[in-house]
C-alpha cells in the first residue's frame, strides 16, 4: 500500500458566464465545464548536505533541498540537483497517480564530489589558517578531500605580513593558490587598506613619553597610535579646529600641541584648549610649528611672525618691512633662536632682535625653509624647499658659514630634517627618504631600492627601540627597523 500524505488545498472554481443579446427577448446562457481536480503526484527531495537547487526536467523550480514538487501527473521526471562548485546530480523518478516518492541524495560518501587545494607561499614555511583554524601544516601543502565551497585562507610567517585570500574548492578538481608574503623584518607600512589608520595622507609625527605616536594628516585630523590601535581626533568628534595638521609637539607635561590653518589646539588626553586670533594674542591662525625652550615657553611659528607664549602672555616677533612667515624655529646651544621663513630665508632672534641672513651673502639653497634642527656638534641644519629660481636642498650653519647639499632634482620638496642620538640626519623629501650619517655620507631610500611605501615622505621620528617612523603623502605610515645602511 502506497504511503500518502494529506495536503489541504483550497480550490477556487471560476465560472465564466456569457450573455448573448439577440434581437428578440430570448437569452442564451453558456457555462464552462468544471475543471478536473489537479493531479496528486508528489516528490519530496532531500540532500546531504542541504541547499541544492532542484531542477525538474531541466527547468529551475526555484526550490532548494529539502523541498517538494507537487501536483505531478503520472510519468517520468528528471530531477537534477545543482549547487555552486558541486557536480550536478540527476535521477529519473517514475511515479503513478497519487503516488508519493521520497528522494534522498547523500553526497558525502561520493569521493568524486570532493576537491583539493594546493597552497604555495614565497617564502615557504608559512602557517596555514583555514577559516580561522590553524592547521598543523605549512606551505607548500595540498589540502585534500575538501567539500566544495568558498574557504578563507590566511598565511602567517614570522617577520612577514599576514596574507589572506578566498579560495574555491570544486568537485573533482585541484586548485592552486600562491601568495607572496611581504617582508616586514625591515619595513612595515601601515595604510588604510591593511591597518586601522584613518588616512594615508600624513604630515608630521612625534612620540610622547609613553611611546604613543601622534600623527598629523592632511584630511582626517590628528591620529594617535599606541602600537595596538589607531585613534582619530577630528573636527567632528573633538574640538580640533581643522582637519589639516601642520605640526605636532609634546611639552614637558605630556600635552599635545597641534598646529592647523585655523588655530592652535592643546590636548591633555582629556580636555582641549583652542587658541585663535579671536581669543588670544595670536595674530594669525596659520600655525606652522611649535617648539619649547628650557623654561617651558612655547615658540609658535605663524604666517605673521614668531610668537612666544608663556601660558599667560603672548609676544609677537615680526618685522615691519620684511614679513616673517615663520615655518620653524630652533634654539642653539648658545641660546640663539633660529627661524626658518617661507620667503625671507634664515633669521635669528637674539636679545629680542631679528637678524636676517640673506641668501645672497650666505649662499644656502633657497629662501624657503621648511624645518630646522641642531645636531650633536652644535651645527644648525635647515631644509630648503624649491623656488622659481633655485634648487632645493639642505644646509647647515657651523657658526661661521653655511654648507649646502643639493638633493635630487631641482624641484624636489625637502620637507623635514630629523636628527637621532647617533647624529644621523633623516631627511624627508618627495624623491625618497634620505639618510646622512655623522660624516655626511648619504643614501636615498626609495620604492625602487627598499620596501618604503611611497617616495613622497613628509616627516620622521625615532622611538626608544631605534625604529624610525616615517609619514608619507599617500603611502600611510612607515616603520623602518634600521639596520646597516653602509
Amino acid at each position: 500500500m502506497t504511503k500518502k500524505r494529506s495536503i489541504n488545498i483550497l480550490s477556487i472554481i471560476c465560472i465564466s458566464i456569457s450573455i448573448i443579446v439577440n434581437s428578440g427577448c430570448d437569452k442564451e446562457v453558456s457555462r464552462t465545464p468544471v475543471e478536473p481536480p489537479p493531479p496528486e503526484g508528489f516528490i519530496h527531495v532531500e540532500s546531504e548536505p542541504p541547499g541544492f537547487t532542484i531542477y525538474q526536467n531541466d527547468r529551475n523550480t526555484g526550490r532548494q533541498t529539502p523541498d517538494s514538487l507537487s501536483y505531478l501527473e503520472k510519468g517520468d521526471y528528471k530531477i537534477t540537483l545543482k549547487k555552486l562548485y558541486w557536480k550536478d546530480t540527476s535521477v529519473v523518478i517514475s511515479i503513478d497517480e497519487e503516488e508519493i516518492v521520497n528522494v534522498n541524495i547523500n553526497y558525502l560518501p561520493n569521493e568524486s564530489m570532493y576537491g583539493d587545494l594546493t597552497i604555495f607561499s614565497v617564502p615557504e614555511g608559512a602557517q596555514i589558517f583555514l577559516n580561522d583554524s590553524l592547521l598543523s601544516k605549512t606551505t607548500a601543502y595540498t589540502l585534500e578531500n575538501l567539500l566544495p565551497g568558498l574557504y578563507n585562507i590566511r598565511l602567517k610567517l614570522f617577520d612577514h605580513r599576514d596574507e589572506g585570500f578566498a579560495a574555491t574548492v570544486q568537485s573533482s578538481m585541484r586548485k592552486t593558490y600562491s601568495s607572496v608574503l611581504r617582508d616586514t623584518s625591515v619595513w612595515v607600512d601601515l595604510q588604510v587598506f591593511n591597518s586601522g589608520i584613518q588616512s594615508n595622507l600624513l604630515t608630521d609625527i612625534t612620540i610622547d613619553p609613553n611611546g604613543v605616536k601622534w600623527i598629523g594628516s592632511l584630511n582626517m585630523g590628528l591620529i594617535s597610535y599606541n602600537d595596538i590601535e589607531f585613534k582619530n581626533f577630528n573636527k567632528t568628534n573633538s574640538a580640533l579646529p581643522g582637519n589639516k595638521i601642520n605640526c605636532i609637539s609634546v611639552d614637558v607635561n605630556n600635552k599635545i600641541w597641534i598646529g592647523t590653518d585655523f588655530g592652535l589646539a592643546i590636548f591633555d588626553n582629556n580636555d582641549w584648549i583652542v587658541y585663535s586670533n579671536t581669543n588670544s594674542g595670536l595674530t594669525s591662525n596659520i600655525i606652522n610649528s611649535v617648539n619649547f625652550d628650557q623654561s617651558g615657553n612655547a615658540w609658535i611659528g605663524t604666517s605673521s611672525g614668531l610668537v612666544k607664549f608663556d601660558g599667560l602672555t603672548w609676544k609677537i616677533f615680526n618685522d615691519s618691512q620684511l614679513r616673517v612667515w615663520a615655518m620653524d624655529s630652533q634654539f642653539d646651544n648658545q641660546g640663539v633662536n633660529w627661524i626658518g621663513t617661507r620667503e625671507e630665508g634664515v633669521v635669528s632672534l637674539e636679545d629680542d632682535s631679528l637678524i636676517f641672513y640673506p641668501k645672497s651673502i650666505y649662499n644656502y639653497p633657497t629662501n624657503r625653509i621648511s624645518s630646522i634642527v641642531e645636531d650633536a656638534n652644535g651645527n644648525i641644519w635647515f631644509s630648503h624647499m624649491p623656488d622659481s629660481a633655485e634648487a632645493s636642498g639642505i644646509s647647515y650653519w657651523d657658526g661661521n658659514i653655511f654648507t649646502k647639499f643639493l638633493l635630487g632634482t631641482p624641484n624636489n620638496n625637502i620637507n623635514n630634517i630629523f636628527i637621532d642620538p647617533e647624529n644621523n640626519k633623516w631627511i624627508s623629501s618627495w624623491e625618497g627618504f634620505i639618510w646622512f650619517d655623522d660624516g655626511n655620507s648619504s643614501r636615498t631610500l626609495t620604492t625602487f631600492n627598499s620596501l618604503i611605501s611611497s617616495n613622497q615622505t613628509n616627516g620622521s621620528v625615532r622611538d626608544h627601540n631605534g625604529v624610525v617612523w616615517i609619514t608619507t603623502n599617500g603611502g600611510g605610515l612607515n616603520k623602518f627597523k634600521v639596520k646597516n645602511l653602509d
